[in-house]
């Protein structure tokens, strides 16, 4: 079993900043609204909302160990992280749309952490990332055609409420798929600056 992070089979993984907990407010309270509008979204619990850096997949425990060795240096010798809302998205776009975002603008510090934990990654043998890198907060993922358009147009038409917040620490995250949603366990837990 590697050390340090008591796995002994492969788990679905990635690796995150957490939400601010100002914004996570911010979105909890707008979902109350998004929620009556009876589309067939799922939308997140604001709650356990992040910012995805690298998503791994099914991860085994040796990987896992190599990259999580090394995520607190990573960590450590980033710039401090001062995020705010942005302007609303969707993938793969408003259109027909599959996934409603929420962007966080931080002058480029997420942008370069996501490029060290993509470096990282690789070093410990993840395949590369196929897919441009954007900061954002997944809002709500759509199942279904039903008030689609409706859901899409009030996420469009948002803008969140929110300062700048500091983001103190990387997160890598164990993730459990299951009836009513994915659960996430904080593997590591690795400051910032």
């Amino acid at each position: 079993m590697p050390e340090g992070l008591g796995l002994d089979r492969p788990v679905r993984a990635f690796v995150a900043l957490p939400c601010p907990a100002g914004l996570s407010g911010s979105i909890t309270r707008k979902l109350v609204e998004w929620r009556e509008l009876g589309a067939d979204v799922a939308w997140v619990d604001a709650a356990s909302s992040h910012l995805t850096l690298r998503f791994l997949g099914s991860a085994d425990p040796a990987r896992l160990a190599r990259l999580s060795a090394r995520l607190g240096d990573v960590a450590r010798s980033a710039d401090l992280v001062e995020a705010r809302p942005g302007s609303t998205g969707a993938f793969p776009g408003w259109g027909r749309p599959r996934v409603l975002w929420l962007a966080v603008e931080s002058g480029g510090a997420i942008e370069r952490l996501a490029g060290a934990v993509e470096v990282l990654a690789r070093e410990a043998g993840f395949d590369p990332e196929g897919r441009p890198f954007t900061a954002h907060l997944t809002l709500g993922r759509v199942r279904a055609p039903r008030g689609m358009r409706r859901a899409a147009s009030a996420v469009r038409a948002w803008k969140a409420d929110g300062t700048v917040e500091a983001i103190p620490e990387i997160v890598l995250y164990k993730s459990e798929l299951g009836a009513g949603g994915a659960r996430h366990t904080a593997l590591g837990r690795y400051p910032i600056g």
